[in-house]
């Protein structure tokens, strides 16, 4: 027990963990509990109790609400994963073999040929170093958005104001305010609530809600949502003392793989397959050579195997490219990073690919179009339209009757932020907006209510106790509240809601000087003309009115007895549109994406607002429907509609939800935003769901794939940017790494079927090129900002192959241009640069191949600026904004510099297989590293019909064209008959049937060697602190644009 507090953490805990009401019962009660805590049931923790050491005792004595997470690998664990790499083994063992022989035997160790050995382990160590020191600080970097997801705001009474707070600022002897929707930020105790249930799914598995109260079950855990109605409860368990805390002890949060990482997992495999052919075939072209050399008498030097085995897994390692996932999971981090700032906080990794293909989106008005700071503008009291608040003329009975229903029948609260001099709204930004119009009457001295340093509605909502709360639906799209009646016995019920709907329910209704009149049909006929009024002007109408009844507040049924109401107004709530609103719609539109308004207001509100936002406009077909209207449709008139409506008014979660499925069914990339718990089914159906971070409740945000911090659809903007960045960022990388594999392996493969003993790129070089490739690649290229242009093109859409036609145009290009330069050099270097007579054969192949090298570097680092750009002209645009990149680039070519002059300078450099380079040489290397930025120009200038592969645009109309073919197959599938062969005559050229020889011949080949691949790369993958999910079979999209066949899919999980 503490010295300071009547009960220690312990004892909660164990009270908690056991559901134990004797602990609450032995303390008295709520009451008790509250005292031994130091605190108060009613206005929770003092300012005293918040401040100095009061706040530093509650602290020490039972925790703060952080959450522990289990420490991620260390750095050293990190390293010794990667030496878990089977061909990094391989190659090591061989390095040591080829060390020991080196320096035991004495013809080899007087010419150095131990330091082959030494070398490779070293570039293997700091490869692994460097991967690791990457991988650390990507896992960092995730842990740190993964602690930003578990902190959000909660309301607390403290003093016995209400304020918002983050959730791990909650304090045990906190005193919290729960409605339906909110999370449970700690555990606790029920104090009072109306209809009060939560889910404890998240706890204990059963999706059933369970109801809370002081009796039967009083306690509230951490993790859990409310379901259903409002109440308090009073923390008495923190951080990893509560339930979610004692669970995550034992979590380990590592992101899941996203779709594009498993597509990337069966592109390495692709790869990989090829590459382990064409180092087999060097291993067997060199052990010819080697055969028929003994057989001539010229010695059978067995160090040449297995010099030969090392260029044949150098080459394995430089093929597979593991270096795809790690691109692709930078690339993430980067995103993810950027995007909070950017007001996105992204919590599943598959929604920043996701939203670059996005076609439509279906957005909420409140908060997302608008700005969420409410204020009622104008008003119909009495039968009377006031075009200024409050109403001039209320009498002091009337102010005090709209007061009272304003302040009692509400969940939300004010405010008074000193630093600001504002008024913050805390809730329902609609309900502050009444409340605030509480003030205006206190204010004008209407009602009779007392002045005070406070707010007018916490003196009436602690006048009139609730008995009873209906809350709002998006059914019923009203709330009621019961209290005692203050004029005698009975119930008063308060009610307010959806105008055209409550209006219907008024009998009567209660002028401004405060009598009480029969509601005839006539001012049912003013009151909706009002209504119409107020909305087309892009007003928000809200009716509010009361019903004096007869039962007392313990009787009252189920459902509210809201009929024979007395009218006491319609208010008109102005929701400014957000400034930036327009330009954000007008952006999104000119990518490609369809943005519609799915709004609960009135259709004349909604559109008026949609015209101002410039997503109705005029010539472009768009529908605007109303919620019941859509519902009526039948399935094939929705299908009609659903993406020509441009306004959806009226809605309920539910038509969002058919919505959404239709969009899907008809091949559409559908996002969604919400803010209610109803809302969850749509956001978790859509590829991207948006959930309002400040006005969506918990559910909605725990339901949702992106969490937009500032209810702002200019972040979606941005999310939109972003999303197509991450895309292009793995096509930029994708298409520099496989320049570099089919040049590297191509040219020691050709070199060793010509007979040629010492490879052009011995292993040590070849491991250098594959860090360039690999790691240094990956984060030069997936690290860049998105271009501004990225919004000026159509989406990706779903099937977009990852090499497409544009790619495929610089790939063949520049590949041809790469292994051209480095085959004129390997077998006419000696002429052009006139090497002869430098000194003997080994001394001259030993210089040619250092050139070689030199030049086959150069080429990457200008290959990596070509990257940049797909199809565009300028490859430096925005290149001063790419710091990352620039510096990568910067210490690329100062590493290979030290490599050739310092390395090679000395005995290590010629025993790894290049030496230093004369000025000469190195301007060579350098003109034709640089010649590659003008192929690169010349590639981008070349039609692409020269290609092979698809157009992004090609892919996507194919996969639109499948999916309208498959519904229209499965509609009519009993009419229709299979075409036999002589139904169908097509004449083929020579090329396309040799082509589809050539595809069934690779296909043959994939399918023999991918089962030995899949190792591999789960080996290579494996040493990366990932896995490699892929099944055996073809996968549903062809991502090289080809038609070849990878032999394996990504796994179904």
């Amino acid at each position: 027990m503490s010295a300071s507090f009547a009960i220690s953490a312990g004892a909660l805990e164990e009270a908690i963990t056991e559901r134990d009401k004797s602990v609450v019962i032995d303390a008295g009660g709520v009451l008790g509990l509250a005292k031994q805590l130091k605190t108060d049931d009613k206005h929770g923790l003092s300012d005293a109790e918040l401040a100095g050491a009061a706040l530093e005792a509650r602290q020490n004595a039972f925790g703060r609400n952080e959450f522990e997470y289990p420490p991620p690998k260390s750095f050293l664990q990190l390293c010794a994963a990667a030496f878990n790499d089977l061909t990094i083994q391989i190659l090591c063992v061989a390095a040591l073999i080829s060390l020991g022989i080196g320096a035991g035997v004495r013809s080899h160790r007087e010419e150095y040929g131990y330091l082959e050995g030494i070398a490779i382990v070293v570039v293997v160590c700091f490869v692994v170093f460097l991967q690791a020191g990457i991988d650390y600080s990507k896992e960092l970097k995730f842990r740190q958005l993964n602690s930003v997801k578990d902190n959000y705001a909660v309301k607390v009474v403290r003093g016995g104001v209400a304020r918002a707070v983050t959730a791990g600022e909650v304090l045990v002897g906190d005193l919290v305010e729960l409605v339906a929707g909110d999370k449970v930020p700690a555990d606790g105790i029920f104090v009072e609530g109306s209809k009060f249930k939560a889910n404890e799914a998240a706890m204990t598995g059963e999706p059933i809600d369970i109801g809370k109260d002081a009796e039967k079950d009083p306690f509230l855990l951490s993790g859990t949502s409310i379901s259903e109605g409002s109440g308090r409860f009073l923390v008495t368990c923190v951080g990893s003392r509560s339930q979610w805390g004692v669970i995550l002890k034992t979590l380990i949060v590592e992101p899941s793989s996203t779709p594009l990482q498993d597509r990337l997992d069966v592109l390495v495999v692709t790869v990989g397959n090829f590459g382990i052919g064409a180092a087999v075939l060097t291993f067997l072209a060199s052990m010819i050579r080697w055969i028929a050399n003994g057989a001539d008498g010229k010695g059978w030097d067995g160090l040449k195997v297995l010099e030969f085995m090392i260029n044949s897994v150098t080459i394995v390692v430089v093929a597979i490219p593991e270096g795809l996932p790690l691109a692709i999971t930078l690339g993430l981090a980067f995103a993810m990073r950027k995007m909070m700032m950017d007001q996105n906080l992204v919590r599943r990794l598959e929604a920043c690919e996701t939203m670059g293909s996005a076609t439509q989106l279906n957005a909420d008005k409140t908060g997302t179009l608008t700005q969420n700071r409410m204020t009622v503008t104008d008003g119909w009291f009495g039968g009377a339209q006031y075009d200024a608040m409050p109403p001039r003329d209320a009498s002091d009975a009337f102010a005090a009757m709209l007061a009272e229903s304003c302040c009692v029948n509400s969940d939300a609260n004010l405010a008074k932020d000193s630093e600001k001099g504002v008024v913050d709204h805390i809730g329902s930004k609609t309900e502050c907006a009444l409340l605030q119009l509480v003030e205006d009457l206190r204010a004008a001295g209407a009602g009779g209510m007392a002045a005070s340093d406070g707010f007018a509605y916490v003196g009436i909502r602690e006048a009139h106790e609730v008995a009873q709360r209906y809350h709002f639906t998006s059914a019923r799209k009203r709330m009621s509240t019961a209290i005692a009646n203050p004029g005698g016995n009975g119930t008063r019920l308060h009610c307010k809601g959806a105008s055209e709907i409550v209006v219907k329910m008024c009998s009567k209704m209660m002028k401004t000087d405060g009598s009480v009149v029969d509601f005839k049909q006539a001012d049912l006929a003013a009151a909706n003309e009002a209504i119409t009024a107020m909305a087309s002007t892009g007003l928000r109408t809200l009716c509010v009115a009361y019903v004096d009844l007869n039962a007392s507040p313990s009787a009252l049924p189920e459902e509210p007895p809201e009929d024979n109401l007395t009218l006491l107004g319609i208010v008109g709530i102005k929701d400014p549109i957000r400034p930036e609103t327009a330009e954000a719609v007008r952006l999104l539109r000119g990518a490609g994406v369809v943005v519609r308004m799915v709004t609960g207001d009135n259709v004349l509100t909604a559109q008026a607002i949609a015209k101002e936002a410039g997503i109705l406009v005029e010539g472009d077909g768009g529908l605007v429907l109303e919620g019941p209207a859509f519902r009526k449709m039948s399935q094939k008139e929705k299908e009609s509609v659903a993406t020509k409506i441009r306004v959806l008014a009226r809605s309920s979660p539910a038509d969002k939800l058919t919505l959404c499925n239709l969009q899907k069914s008809l091949g559409e990339v559908v996002s969604v935003t919400g803010d209610g718990t109803n809302d969850a089914p749509a956001l978790k159906d859509a590829d991207v769901g948006f959930a309002l971070g400040i006005a969506g409740t918990e559910i909605a945000k725990e339901a949702c794939d992106i969490v937009i911090l500032d209810d702002n659809i200019q972040s979606m903007a941005k999310a939109v940017l972003w999303g197509r960045n991450v895309f292009q960022s793995i096509r930029k990388f994708l298409q520099f790494q496989l320049v570099v594999n089919v040049v590297a392996v191509s040219l020691n493969f050709i070199s060793a079927c010509a007979g040629i003993e010492e490879l052009p790129l011995a292993a040590v070089p070849l491991l250098w090129v594959n860090m360039i490739m690999d790691s240094l690649g990956a984060l030069a290229l997936a690290t860049e900002p998105p271009s501004p242009k990225l919004m000026d093109r159509k989406p990706f859409g779903r099937s977009a192959p990852l090499v497409n036609k544009e790619m495929w145009r610089n790939i063949i290009v520049m590949s041809a241009y790469q292994l051209v330069v480095c085959l004129v050099l390997l077998f006419a270097g000696e002429d052009l640069l006139n090497l002869h007579g430098t000194g003997d054969h080994h001394y001259v192949v030993l210089r040619l191949n250092s050139v070689i090298f030199n030049s086959f570097v150069m080429m990457q680092v200008f290959s990596e600026i070509n990257a940049r750009k797909m199809s565009e002209l300028n490859v430096f645009e925005n290149i001063h904004k790419s710091p990352v990149f620039v510096s990568i680039i910067v210490l690329t070519v100062a590493t290979q510099v030290a490599f050739i002059e310092g390395v090679g300078r000395s005995v290590v450099g010629p025993a790894i297989g290049f030496m230093n380079l004369t000025g000469t040489e190195w301007l060579v290397s350098i003109i034709i590293g640089a010649i590659a930025l003008p192929v690169g120009l010349a590639a981008r200038l070349m039609p692409l019909r020269w290609f092979p592969g698809k157009t992004d645009e090609q892919a996507d109309k194919e996969a639109q064209d499948a999916a309208r073919a498959a519904q229209d197959a499965a509609a009519t599938a009993a009419e229709n008959e299979a075409l036999s062969d002589g139904d169908v005559r097509v004449s083929i050229s020579d090329a396309r049937r040799r082509w589809k020889k050539a595809k069934t011949f690779v296909n043959a080949y994939t399918a023999l060697t991918a089962p030995m691949t899949v190792q591999l790369a789960m080996s290579r993958k494996g040493s990366r602190g990932s896995r490699l999910v892929v099944d055996e079979g073809d996968g549903e999209t062809d991502d090289f644009g080809l038609g070849i066949s990878s032999g394996i899919k990504p796994k179904s999980l």
